[in-house]
């Protein structure tokens, strides 16, 4: 399938990088400079592209067949709200605030303990630090953070920052395989905090 989009990330030294399609709720798709039909000018930032879109062999979504486009050959964004004002409208981004309401009242009235908060805090931080930890030794190809790790720190309570980590710095978001664990621990998670809430009284009384 053809789809249009620019250039919003390159790494010129590496040849590669990010193509945000016209329309902004499609995620960012992967271009190496190898993928362009014909040589030409090297990539700038901005620059309109036409391409067809693959999953490739490490589940990312990949422009292929890429070709340069003229002003008047680019099709107009179909929706002009930016990415940022569209990911906070995410379905999880709303969980986020239901699940720190429901922590604050559940710590509120007791069912859990005041403890768990500055818990919360402090495996998100780390979450996020080992997101971008991996995020970094990745562009420099030195050792990564094994996804496990990533995932128990998800299920241990760090999906949140896990979440904004993958957002912001643009990893993670198109592997299919590991996108569908990471969501599974945030149902494990909740499960988890529930059989909390539901024994911790028993042990205070």
């Amino acid at each position: 399938m053809r789809d249009q989009g620019r250039l919003v990330e390159w790494l010129d030294d590496k040849g590669y990088g990010f193509i945000q399609p016209n329309d902004l709720s499609k995620p960012r798709v992967f271009l190496h400079i190898k993928d362009f039909a014909q040589r030409g000018p090297r990539p700038i930032l901005g620059c309109a592209l036409d391409y067809v879109v693959i999953v490739d062999e490490r589940g990312r979504f990949r422009a292929k067949q890429v070709v340069y486009l003229k002003a008047k050959q680019s099709q107009p964004s179909h929706q002009p709200q930016t990415r940022a004002a569209a990911s906070s409208l995410h379905p999880i981004v709303i969980v986020m605030v239901i699940y720190a309401l429901f922590l604050l009242l559940a710590v509120g009235l007791k069912a859990l303990p005041s403890g768990l908060l500055l818990y919360i805090v402090l495996i998100n931080a780390v979450c996020y630090w080992q997101y971008a930890h991996d995020k970094k030794a990745a562009q420099q190809k030195q050792r990564r953070v094994p996804e496990q790790t990533l995932h128990i720190l998800s299920l241990l309570g760090g999906w949140p920052a896990a979440w904004f980590a993958q957002q912001k710095l643009r990893h993670k978001t198109q592997k299919q395989p590991f996108r569908q664990i990471y969501f599974s621990t945030i149902v494990l998670n909740i499960i988890l905090l529930c059989m909390v809430i539901a024994f911790f009284p028993k042990f205070i009384h």
